[in-house]
């Protein structure tokens, strides 16, 4: 198997208290587009706010 990691980096990060679930959905199709596998997709915040999402993804070589 082959492993990735992508930082998607959310534009909104004071302004908006909600998970960009838009950008993320995008991100992560774009990436099964090109046959990737979703493995684990953490969130990170600061202050309650999301600023990133960390997404893995893999597929056979």
């Amino acid at each position: 198997m082959e492993y990735k990691t992508v930082n998607l980096k959310f534009k909104s990060r004071w302004t908006n208290s909600e998970l960009n679930t838009e950008a993320l959905d995008a991100a992560i199709n774009a990436e099964a587009s090109a046959g990737w596998d979703v493995v684990s997709v953490n969130v990170s915040t600061l202050f309650g706010y999301p600023q990133s999402a960390l997404c893995v993804y893999k597929k056979e070589q």
